[in-house]
């Protein structure tokens, strides 16, 4: 898999809003033009009613328009942003008041430049004033409440496509951490072996491996890393490097959880910290050693009695030169061994009631005849139907270990 070939997305183009109701040259050339035709309109309309000359109406008409236009659209892009932290019905008022005072003093302005109009025509000049006054107040808040609509709609639709693009690295994060998980399991004479892990989120930090060394002996690990998400992520993948490349060598559990302890308290801060059950099989003598480093028992199914594998030491990365202790039991076939996470055991139903590990256990133990893989249905199928629609609380990670 190759991150980059998802990750790399062409740049998302502007949106229609963007596009359309950017204010540009291109929309102001669009609103000046319309109040020209505004003017004209008008203009005719004056001297169709009052009876006067075309002329000097319809030069004193465009005038008047642009002046309204020019306020309106100063007013509701420029000043009423700057007002729209007051109460509702004082920015209103402002708002009109602005939008008309800077109509009127435009409208003075228009008249001087033809005062012989005014004197002739005292009553169509007035009107003019008053005409574009109230429609300058009037396109002023309706242009402002649009351009308020409009700042919403751009607004939400940035929140979506940024939570676009953060489903989309998530969803390679999530394909990421798949590939660090095992692909299936590993063929062991003498042994059968299964395994899931379900974040409850995109990404989590759960963590299960299969690990061999050159010695024939195979390792059984489980890993809870603090915390969820990305950063969980992150140090989980942290964790199974360092697991990876120690194994080998390790030479017993109590070893490779004190070496993973110090890789971990010198590579994180002080917050992280992960809990790890650590054991190694050896198929020859059926003797399985381990180290529970903070993490949850392992369960023991023999016949009919549930065995707890508790032995070991502090979580790894909380203190340094933290002791481990390995523990051994010689397996017998049938003994089915199951390695967990607080996922299954602590999944709440729907009045808060856990899962418990008493419960995993009877269904371990109840189906423990059926192939290792339908096992672990049974028991997702169980949590599923515990927990209801509740959403999952935590990561879900399960391992299986039957002995043949």
């Amino acid at each position: 898999m190759t991150p980059s070939s998802d990750a790399k997305q062409a740049p998302n183009p502007r949106s229609p809003v963007e596009t359309v109701a950017a204010p540009g040259w291109h929309f102001l050339a669009g609103w000046t033009a319309a109040w020209l035709a505004v003017g004209i309109v008008f203009a005719v309309g004056v001297s169709f009613g009052a009876g006067v000359d075309l002329g000097p109406v319809l030069r004193l008409s465009v005038l008047f328009a642009e002046v309204v236009g020019f306020s309106a659209y100063v007013s509701a892009r420029l000043v009423f942003p700057l007002l729209a932290r007051l109460p509702a019905a004082l920015r209103l008022a402002l708002d009109a008041l602005i939008v008309v005072s800077g109509t009127i003093f435009g409208s003075i302005v228009v008249i001087v430049t033809d005062p012989f109009f005014l004197l002739a025509q005292p009553r169509a000049a007035l009107l003019l004033v008053a005409f574009n006054a109230v429609l300058a107040a009037g396109v002023a808040v309706a242009l402002g409440a649009y351009d308020r609509m409009r700042r919403q709609i751009e607004a939400s639709y940035r929140v979506l496509r940024e939570r676009d693009a953060l489903e989309r690295e998530l969803t390679v994060a999530r394909e990421v951490q798949r590939e660090l998980l095992p692909g299936g399991a590993p063929s062991v004479a003498g042994l059968e072996l299964a395994g899931v892990c379900r974040p409850a989120i995109a990404v989590g930090g759960d963590y299960y491996d299969y690990l061999q060394d050159g010695g024939g002996r195979l390792g059984l690990v489980i890993a809870d890393v603090s915390g969820k998400g990305v950063p969980a992520a992150l140090l989980m993948a942290s964790l199974q490097a360092s697991m990876r490349s120690r194994f080998p060598t390790a030479g017993s559990p109590e070893r490779l959880a004190a070496g993973l302890n110090e890789a971990l308290l010198g590579s994180s801060s002080a917050a992280r910290y992960a809990t790890a059950f650590l054991s190694a099989f050896d198929p020859e003598t059926r003797r399985l050693s381990y180290s529970n480093a903070g993490h949850l028992p392992a369960i023991l199914i023999r016949k009919d009695e549930m065995i707890r594998c508790h032995e070991g030491g502090m979580p790894i990365g909380l203190f340094e030169g933290a002791a481990y202790e390995t523990a051994t039991r010689t397996l017998a076939p049938g003994d089915l061994l199951a390695l967990f996470t607080d996922g299954v055991t602590e999944a709440p139903a729907p009045d808060g009631e856990e899962f418990g590990a008493a419960r995993l256990a009877d269904l371990l133990r109840a189906h423990r005849a059926r192939p290792l893989d339908a096992v672990i249905e049974i028991v997702l199928d169980a949590l599923l139907q515990w927990s209801g629609p509740i959403d999952a609380h935590d990561d879900v990670t399960l391992v299986l270990a039957r002995v043949r």
